[in-house]
């Protein structure tokens, strides 16, 4: 969470509340009305003015008291108070304060919010950035009819925190990829080249267990989402019938409020299929980040290989590549293995099965292309 002050640009979430987080927060916001009226009560008696520090000692505790306010809310809140015009109507302020205590992003989809009765998790979609932000608060939450936003000031642009570890992670394939004819040109200068190619393999492994640790986090969280998005689905189908059933017995209230959730449901929906869409994208760039690190240690084995043989073996570069397979599929197994019992990922990623069939495709690939080659130089 950014500190409070002044900052290049402004995100806003749109929060997407159920029926009972909207009270919530219309209960926290009447309550911060409340504040705003004790606080000018105490300023009116005290003659205080904006003494943030005099108003802190003598309304604190009665603003906790009356209002019920989690206790930074009440602090950040008599700070806005005192920035505010004297004459300021309490029922027109229709936004607050907050902070890294009083809310926090949860996910790529949910976002938790302290109320008065507990902590509430909402789904929430990024309207879009703009600014500059010159609140003294890190962030505001803002209620405009049934419109709940929070607004907080950031450093950059547009960042895009989600890609940040796959496209680091395809730099750093790239770069190994690169390291590899770096260790060709070392073995022509005869520079230790067995070294060289040595330390590039420990370099693939460790970007092998990013790329793994990765794709496992992405995996879980397309299950989160997916098992959420039945969910409301499921709800989303059962409310048709209730609301017939409402209409039935002349319940129209109860089918306004089946028809409110409808539309919450809705919008959350949505919501989760936009977060889905962006998991989709980093799963696929994980999945092409793991093939071509291990694409990229085939290919160091190989010339290892031949760095190890005696001279008069060493012909043809191609001569016996692949062969290091068995070894390198045990010896990478195990440092993975440890990393899914980390990351509870095991079933998801590490199914034997699915490598099983990850090398039969790639081995159905190499008979293909041969194939293709026998043919093309027999016509």
């Amino acid at each position: 969470m950014p500190r409070s002050g002044a900052f290049p640009s402004r995100l806003t979430y749109r929060l997407l509340p159920g029926p009972e987080d909207l009270r919530a927060v219309r209960a926290l916001l009447a309550a911060y009305r409340r504040m705003f009226v004790v606080l000018a009560e105490i300023r009116r008696e005290h003659g205080l003015r904006a003494n943030v520090v005099a108003l802190i000692e003598q309304g604190y505790q009665r603003v906790r008291d009356e209002t019920g306010l989690p206790a930074r809310l009440v602090t950040l809140g008599i700070r806005d108070f005192a920035r505010q015009a004297a004459d300021l109507d309490p029922e027109r302020v229709t936004s607050m304060p907050l902070d890294d205590k009083l809310f926090s992003v949860k996910s790529a989809s949910e976002i938790a919010l302290s109320t008065l009765h507990g902590r509430r998790t909402m789904p929430y979609r990024v309207e879009g950035y703009d600014g500059p932000w010159r609140d003294l608060a890190s962030a505001r939450l803002a209620l405009a009819g049934d419109v709940l936003t929070i607004q907080v000031g950031v450093s950059v642009a547009a960042p895009k925190e989600e890609t940040r570890v796959t496209e680091n992670i395809l730099t750093r394939v790239g770069r190994i990829i690169g390291g590899l004819s770096n260790a060709a040109l070392d073995a022509v200068e005869d520079r230790a080249p067995l070294a060289v190619a040595e330390q590039a393999l420990r370099e693939i492994d460790a970007v092998i267990q990013d790329a793994r640790l990765d794709l496992g986090k992405v995996k879980a969280e397309e299950h989160r989402l997916s098992a959420r998005c039945g969910q409301l689905d499921a709800e989303l189908s059962a409310l048709p019938e209730k609301l017939a059933l409402a209409l039935a017995n002349g319940r129209e209230d109860l089918a306004r409020a089946g028809i409110a959730r409808q539309l919450d449901l809705e919008s959350q929906i949505e919501a989760i299929a936009s977060s889905l869409a962006d998991v989709a994208e980093r799963h696929a760039a994980a999945v092409k980040a793991m093939q071509a690190a291990t694409a990229a240690r085939r290919d160091a084995e190989h010339r290892i290989a031949l760095l190890r043989r005696p001279p008069a073996k060493a012909a043809d570069p191609l001569d016996g590549y692949g062969s290091e397979e068995a070894d390198r599929t045990r010896r990478l197994g195990q440092s993975l293995r440890a990393i899914d019992r980390a990351t509870g990922t095991a079933a998801a990623v590490a199914d034997p099965s699915i490598e099983e069939l990850d090398r039969l495709h790639r081995d159905d690939a190499i008979e293909r292309r041969l194939a293709a080659l026998k043919q093309g130089r027999s016509s």
